[in-house]
């Protein structure tokens, strides 16, 4: 089983090229819905809540997350203790969900992870694929749900896109249309499948 690790950054349309894996047949992790979960038990809002206090919780002991965010994504001393509470247990579900894939004879499974590189995983996986978009396209694409500020600290908060694409093995361009995105998609799947058959 091929283990492709899929990043980018903030807007620059992963859930798109996710969705058109899935409709290819390639089941998708996601790293955010794991994180979802996570938010939700009572070991992470404990430790949350140890670190940054009651106050970024609601009434009800959900964890305000947008309020949490606006702190991690303007302090990088915050997003350093979050990540610490939150990444190691990302990754332990992550091997368990690529375990039962794996033991199920899938031929590719692809992990979505935001911060793939900056938590230094991209040595998990066979092949890692980078979504690219033009700044100036991301912030038009967010500007109707993120105020300038929180695009600028999310964006910034990140390594450079550049330099991720150098890192990584492919780059998918979501800059066109998305016939093109799905274009680039299904090279990426029969170069897969002619790896595995080698």
């Amino acid at each position: 089983m091929i283990r492709i690790g899929l990043t980018g950054v903030f807007g620059s349309g992963k859930s798109t090229v996710c969705r058109f894996f899935r409709e290819m047949g390639i089941p998708v992790v996601s790293s955010d819905s794991i994180v979802s979960q996570l938010l939700n038990t009572k070991r992470i809002k404990k430790r949350i809540e140890e670190f940054f206090g009651k106050d970024y919780f609601f009434e009800d002991g959900r964890v305000n997350r947008q309020k949490l965010a606006g702190l991690i994504f303007s302090s990088s001393d915050s997003r350093k203790k979050l990540n610490s509470i939150i990444h190691p247990e990302v990754f332990k579900r992550i091997e368990k969900i690529l375990d039962t894939y794996k033991r199920s004879s899938k031929i590719a499974v692809v992990v979505e992870i935001p911060l793939l590189f900056e938590t230094r995983s991209e040595k998990l996986f066979d092949v890692v694929i980078t979504v690219s978009t033009p700044y100036e396209m991301i912030r038009k694409r967010l500007e109707k749900k993120y105020s300038p500020q929180e695009i600028e600290m999310r964006l910034k908060s990140q390594i450079p896109l550049k330099k991720k694409e150098s890192m990584s093995d492919i780059v998918i361009e979501n800059s066109g249309s998305l016939s093109d995105t799905r274009k680039q998609i299904n090279k990426i799947l029969d170069d897969i499948m002619r790896r595995r058959l080698q």
